[in-house]
């Protein structure tokens, strides 16, 4: 391990396409990560009884697919999804409408659906591979001390590493942050989730189904190796990090008709939506991107493909200002943020709508939604669908 132009602190999808792009730029990068990673990464184990706190992504959408591509990758992530074209949108009784992907993009008129364990397996083969890009894993950050020529980063075992700028990409709960004395604003949802992934004998195939009934919400979406995806909303104050695990498919049954069978559980997930944003999205040459800049629901798959964006934006604004030391670095990450923020803002608005609909519950709520639902898909679905597909966020560098 050495000292780097540029020091990337967590590799997660977004801090891995960072680093990628910085690599792709000429940029000497490093890559610091909490965890041990193996050579290449593997599907999460399958632990049917397993809980987790945190949704895990599985949407990519066209935007993102671009930055990819500008990595080389959009095809081997094309080759490793699933490509929904449509989505149907049900209530209890019937569906209410369609929304289809295929006017969305010229080359990718879908939104892709790859486990995020699998997306990190296609990005860590490829920073193995990436020329001026070094991993070292096993690097727990405890201390950042700045100059006015770079940032000395410390690990729990007392390794030093230099750089000239630090990209954070170290998740919600950022060390980086917490270190640079950033405060992050922060509000918990009160809807709670459950999700499973399951081996699929639906004849739903590739399509993603919604069905938002009186009860609560259900989501479906298909995933590679003939798996589908079940995400319930939870009645209110259920708990399953503290109560007794959700017969997710008993809900499944009863709001959809669908049946799905236990046996087939391979992985769960219960999770409560939150919103976050630091006060500011960077700290001299300290500049953070993805969770680690903000969080937002999952419901909709804004979050990673946002972070993506922070990347995109971030891997030209360092190599300039390598180039040209007399750059404002100010000025400079005064104009990420800027951008970034609005992008950030106008997804977690969108994702807070998504839901805030989505979850709505009782007779009568739920029948002036479908009548409101059915009457906007009918009018303006191409519109709604770059919506989801996040064609429209606002963006300096041209993506989500």
């Amino acid at each position: 391990m050495s000292d780097a132009a540029a020091v990337v602190v967590g590799a997660g999808p977004v801090g891995m396409l960072a680093a990628l792009l910085l690599g792709r730029l000429g940029v000497d990068t490093l890559v610091l990560e909490r965890r041990d990673l193996p050579e290449t990464l593997r599907p999460v184990a399958q632990q049917p009884d397993a809980t987790d706190t945190m949704s895990r992504a599985i949407g990519i959408m066209p935007p993102s697919l671009d930055l990819l591509g500008t990595a080389g990758l959009a095809d081997a992530f094309v080759d490793a999804g699933v490509r929904v074209a449509t989505a149907y949108v049900h209530d209890a009784r019937r569906v209410i409408g369609r929304l289809h992907f295929d006017g969305v993009h010229p080359r990718f008129p879908f939104v892709l659906s790859v486990p995020q364990a699998r997306t990190e397996a296609i990005l860590l083969s490829a920073l193995r591979g990436a020329p001026d890009v070094e991993i070292c894993s096993g690097f727990d950050v405890r201390a950042i001390r700045h100059d006015s020529t770079g940032v000395t980063v410390e690990s729990a075992g007392g390794d030093r590493v230099r750089a000239s700028v630090v990209i954070a990409c170290d998740g919600s709960r950022s060390t980086v942050a917490r270190l640079a004395g950033i405060r992050r604003t922060r509000s918990v949802y009160a809807e709670r989730f459950f999700m499973a992934d399951h081996h699929d004998r639906t004849d739903l195939g590739t399509d993603a189904h919604l069905w938002f009934t009186p009860d609560g919400a259900v989501e479906s979406f298909p995933l590679p190796g003939g798996q589908r995806r079940w995400i319930v909303q939870l009645p209110p104050g259920v708990d399953p990090r503290r109560d007794e695990p959700v017969d997710l498919e008993r809900v499944v049954c009863r709001r959809t008709g669908f049946r799905v069978d236990r046996s087939d559980r391979v992985w769960q997930s219960a999770f409560a939506p939150e919103r976050s944003e630091l006060d500011r999205f960077h700290s001299g040459r300290i500049v953070f991107a993805g969770d680690a800049a903000r969080t937002m629901s999952p419901i909709g798959g804004q979050g990673m493909n946002t972070g993506f964006g922070d990347a995109a934006m971030i891997a030209p604004i360092v190599d300039a200002l390598l180039r040209d030391p007399g750059r404002s670095l100010v000025e400079a990450w005064e104009q990420y943020s800027a951008a970034r923020a609005r992008a950030g803002r106008v997804a977690t608005r969108r994702a807070a709508a998504g839901m805030r609909v989505g979850t709505m519950t009782g007779r009568l709520r739920s029948a002036v939604r479908s009548r409101a639902i059915e009457a906007v898909l009918r009018l303006g679905a191409p519109q709604l669908a770059r919506h989801f597909a996040m064609i429209t966020i606002p963006s300096s560098s041209g993506a989500a």
